[in-house]
């Protein structure tokens, strides 16, 4: 048995056999993750600037709920700070059954690759707008893109065959003035900077200012890349029921090509994309509740690119939201039209608790896009709550196309079921899911042309647990676990796929007053057995061998000062997350964030 398998085995067991042991609790409670906007109490950040007063914000642009238990996860500003991740990707990294096709170290490509559906198992949302893949990366977002410095909350919506991301920029609650460094230096001459800072008047006015910049030579200053971004925001929300905000965001990148003895693994990139988007929002009630309705504008642009796949640069959007909600249902609606790739869409969504412990969701959309083209859905999903134990069950049928971008991209109809049972107890929580996907043929991904296919996928069960295990309030052991039981997965979809970590928390010790000293030790792996990462030009098969990467992280706080050291592929292996493409040792990254109040 490979390591991979008995660390999965291990955490099967450990979630499986406590089940029956947590019965007697109360069977009647939707648990807070399913509602609108919420999160655990031990993500919500503690902020030593508020002084007890705050001021109305946008509320975050997120799936509304109610929703069945396990359909996302929630990154606030606090565990972003603790995550230990340096781009969107690390965050994907950590969802059941997502594997990050890693180019190399910062500023490579970061693909990802979930349930054989390849870059089009994700979708983007900046705020609300949906983010348009443009340049290098007309057909697939590349989340290794995004640096998490500027945003204060992420979610990640999982369906059974494709995740949405939500990205929530920074926005300030009080009337203190709020700044923010980080400085990070480590292998490769890598370097980070980023600066954030923070102004709101009592009048509703808000200034968000935020600028980041990631650059490394490389592995033998052969892989380097720089990316520098700057971002402003400028509010106005006086009383949390009517609001108007403008923002634009620019990244410059500048990445070398790296080249292979077949020709090119990875594409040089030198280019710019700039973002603007405009927001203005009514509501009836300032506490979320009631009707709510909001309008946004928003131009993207990619200039200046050393290899784009298409001429078409730019795309601008506008869509126009209408939500309402009241404490146990919400219905959404949201209209887009843009001048490019898709001209006009609609989608919407419902959450409903007919009764206390039962939840039921449905969402669904319709997308036309150049070419006679159509992309259509439907999803349902029910969850029920019985004490320590949730059950959810969900279903999706959808017409789609891959790439919008390219005109000769065709429909795919699918069909995708999954059943999730799940344990929340004090000492152990887990699920396991179980997903049937129809079969799919992915797209390979622009930026890894050394893969020119990634294999049919043919209709395939997936098999995927996760567990965390807290002996002691201080100490935690977490993981997942992925695997293929029946089928053909496409590439770079390897079987037996664990991520595994155990980590020692002081926060959670009780020694010190709370929000004053913080602690984190964590050791890491990662690890599957072998599979296939696609096929050559002539059809053969490219084998993907099987891995195992470590991965340690110390991090402590002393008030609003934080100091922290990674090192990824701590036990020097030669693995590759891509045949062709290696990995980096000892790539490893310290620096200090620091945040002010004055």
């Amino acid at each position: 048995m490979t390591a991979a398998r008995r660390v999965a085995a291990a955490l099967a067991v450990i979630t499986l056999v406590a089940a029956p042991t947590a019965a007697g609790q109360d069977t009647t409670r939707v648990r807070a993750d399913s509602l609108p906007g919420a999160a655990p109490d031990s993500q919500i950040p503690h902020d030593p600037f508020a002084h007890g007063r705050t001021l109305p914000m946008f509320e975050p642009e997120v799936p509304p709920g109610p929703l069945p238990p396990g359909s996302r996860y929630t990154f606030t500003r606090d565990s972003l700070l603790w995550a230990g991740a340096l781009t969107l990707a690390d965050l994907l990294a950590r969802i059941p059954g997502v594997y990050v096709a890693r180019a190399g170290f910062i500023g490579q490509p970061e693909y990802v690759q979930y349930g054989g559906r390849g870059g089009a198992a994700l979708e983007v949302f900046w705020d609300g707008m949906r983010w348009e893949p443009l340049g290098g990366d007309t057909v697939f977002v590349d989340p290794g893109d995004f640096p998490l410095t500027y945003f204060r909350r992420v979610d990640i919506e999982v369906l059974p065959g494709m995740l949405r991301a939500y990205l929530v920029t920074e926005r300030h609650e009080t009337p203190v003035v709020r700044s923010k460094i980080h400085v990070q230096s480590g292998a490769f001459k890598s370097a980070q900077y980023a600066a954030l800072f923070q102004k709101r008047t009592a009048s509703g006015i808000e200034l968000d200012l935020a600028a980041n910049y990631a650059g490394t030579d490389g592995p033998g200053g052969a892989a380097g890349a720089d990316l520098f971004d700057v971002w402003a925001r400028v509010s106005w929300m006086p009383d949390g029921r009517v609001g108007a905000s403008y923002q634009i965001r620019r990244q410059d990148v500048d990445r070398d090509g790296l080249p292979s003895g077949a020709g090119t693994s990875v594409p040089t990139r030198n280019g710019a994309r700039t973002d603007m988007l405009i927001t203005l929002s009514a509501a009836t009630r300032p506490d979320g509740l009631g009707l709510r309705v909001e309008t946004g504008l928003a131009s993207s642009v990619w200039s200046a690119d050393s290899g784009a796949v298409l001429s078409d640069h730019g795309v601008r959007q506008a869509h126009l939201g209408v939500r309402y909600r009241r404490p146990s249902w919400t219905v959404d609606a949201v209209g887009r039209v843009a001048d490019a790739r898709t001209p006009v869409g609609v989608e919407g969504r419902i959450g409903w608790v007919p009764v206390r412990g039962i939840v039921l969701a449905a969402d669904g959309g319709y997308r036309r896009h150049r070419g006679d083209r159509h992309s259509q859905w439907v999803r349902g999903a029910v969850g029920v709550y019985l004490g320590p134990v949730t059950l959810a069950g969900e279903a999706t049928l959808r017409e789609a196309v891959q790439a919008p971008a390219l005109v000769d991209d065709s429909v795919i109809p699918t069909r995708d079921l999954a059943a999730r049972a799940g344990l929340d107890t004090r000492w152990l929580s887990g699920t396991v899911t179980l997903a049937r996907q129809d079969a799919f043929q992915p797209r390979p991904y622009a930026d890894l042309p050394i893969v020119p296919s990634l294999g049919a996928a043919g209709e395939t069960t997936y098999l995927r647990v996760e567990a965390t295990l807290r002996p002691w309030k201080a100490l935690t052991l977490s993981g997942w676990y992925s695997d293929p039981l029946s089928g053909t997965p496409a590439g770079l979809q390897p079987p037996q796929h664990v991520r595994a970590a155990l980590t020692w928390r002081s926060k959670y010790w009780r020694t010190f007053r709370s929000g004053a000293f913080d602690l984190k030790a964590q050791v890491a792996i990662e690890t599957w057995g072998a599979g296939t990462a696609g096929a050559r030009a002539d059809g053969s098969v490219i084998a993907l061998p099987e891995a195992t990467f470590w991965e340690t992280q110390i991090e402590f706080q002393l008030v609003d000062f934080t100091a922290f050291w990674a090192l990824r592929n701590a036990r020097l292996t030669d693995a590759e997350y891509v045949p062709g493409l290696a990995y980096p040792v000892n790539a490893q990254y310290f620096g200090v964030s620091w945040t002010f109040g004055n």
